[in-house]
């Protein structure tokens, strides 16, 4: 097939038996490293090799959103590197971007590709002609019959969608000596068509860990990321981690892997010293950790419990507000920082006697200057999510070899080396 995006994995296909390889011997390129490791392997095993050989880890830096809803991180694709900013979406397993400037990236048709001296030497489409099939990169892709490319459609749970080509490409982070370190071949996602709450992003970088092609485990499945104010667009602490440099303290609780989503059992739910009454089997591995999900979304038993318990104690004080769209969450007029600043913690516990304690700030979330509702709501349907607001002033610490997660509350600062 005469394509101008020739995949990488097709070229091996025409190499011998055994395939001498030098850039996969740590799945990374340094720009500090002065050794050359060689390697001899198989063809048929050829796979990227994960981080966790590198001598440095990877960071970068989170920004909050103009709109205090997620995280954006701050990493630079392909060559030569162009900043991105992508959501931090711990439920993804794909990272994808909108039209990036890849020639294998564009729509098919039945014009040359643009000649755009911006487009990078490093992006390459997944062509469907070889023995690596389309899912074994993700599971929900398929083969356009039209470009004989690898497609996918990310489906998330709002109901927003992204659709577009699956590609590999280099993507470049700082690294704890102040250098700089690249991903070489990672796969990702060419956005061609989005829709919903997506098409204001720039696009996402997925940390979910699906498959020996993902983000997660080409970093050695390691990684961590601490977060500050949510609205303090001035905190400069923010950030993600990867790799054996990864932020491990706290305790820890069980972590499984459900549907692409990182799970764990809450045992129970305390708002100051009194512990509600709800079902505990349905939290049981049934509890998502959602770095791209605003709020944290609990099933009816516990929802309603904690609901009440909010209301009476700001029953004296404040006056319910009902607010269009949030018709089943309590709502108040007045200053969320100052008017409700004495309000108990109220402590998530998990599996290890694990605690997270979600101060005002990750209980209540201002949805208007002089309006602010609780930032926990109902679940529509039977999962449960803790989401980003629930996770500030965090850092949270996974480890996909021992399937455990350690919160440690944590001013990000103290973090820095």
């Amino acid at each position: 097939m005469a394509d101008s995006c020739i995949t990488f994995f097709q070229k091996l296909m025409s190499l011998s038996i055994l395939v001498l390889i030098a850039r996969f011997s740590t799945g990374v390129e340094a720009t500090n490293r002065t050794k050359l490791v060689l390697r001899l392997i198989h063809r048929d095993s050829i796979l990227p090799l994960p981080y966790s050989e590198a001598e440095n880890d990877l960071r970068a830096p989170l920004v909050p959103h103009g709109r205090g809803l997620l995280f954006l991180v701050n990493v630079s694709i392909g060559e030569p590197p162009i900043p991105q900013l992508l959501a931090m979406d711990t439920g993804s397993p794909l990272t994808w971007l909108h039209s990036y400037l890849c020639t294998g990236c564009n729509p098919p048709t039945n014009r040359a590709p643009i000649d755009d001296p911006k487009r990078s030497s490093t992006c390459t489409s997944l062509s469907c002609d070889f023995k690596y099939q389309c899912q074994q990169y993700l599971g929900d892709t398929d083969c356009s019959q039209e470009s004989f490319r690898c497609t996918y459609n990310m489906v998330y749970m709002d109901g927003s969608y992204t659709k577009g080509i699956i590609a590999s490409e280099k993507f470049t982070f700082d690294t704890s000596d102040g250098g700089i370190s690249a991903i070489p071949d990672l796969v990702f996602g060419c956005g061609i068509e989005s829709h919903g709450v997506v098409v204001r992003l720039s696009g996402i970088l997925g940390l979910s860990n699906l498959n020996g092609h993902s983000l997660v485990t080409r970093v050695g499945k390691k990684f961590s990321y601490c977060i500050g104010n949510i609205s303090d667009p001035y905190y400069m602490y923010n950030q993600l981690v990867l790799g054996e440099g990864a932020v491990l303290d706290g305790d820890s609780t069980g972590l499984d892997i459900r549907n692409d989503q990182y799970v764990v059992s809450i045992q129970g739910i305390s708002v100051g010293e009194k512990k509600l009454e709800f079902n505990k089997q349905e939290y049981h591995y049934n509890v998502l950790i959602d770095s791209g999900s605003t709020f944290t979304y609990l099933q009816r038993s516990a929802f309603e419990a904690l609901k009440e318990e909010v209301v009476n104690i700001l029953a004296d004080s404040m006056q319910l507000e009902i607010i269009e769209g949030f018709e089943e969450t309590p709502c108040y007029r007045g200053d969320m920082v100052r008017d409700i600043e004495d309000f108990p913690s109220v402590t998530l516990h998990f599996d290890g006697d694990t605690k997270l304690r979600l101060n005002v700030e990750g209980m209540f979330h201002r949805i208007r200057s002089d309006i602010f509702c609780m930032a926990v709501v109902v679940s529509e349907d039977e999962t449960n999510t803790i989401g980003v607001l629930a996770q500030q002033y965090c850092n949270i610490g996974f480890d996909l070899n021992e399937m455990k997660v350690r919160f440690s509350k944590i001013d990000c600062e103290l973090l820095e080396d």
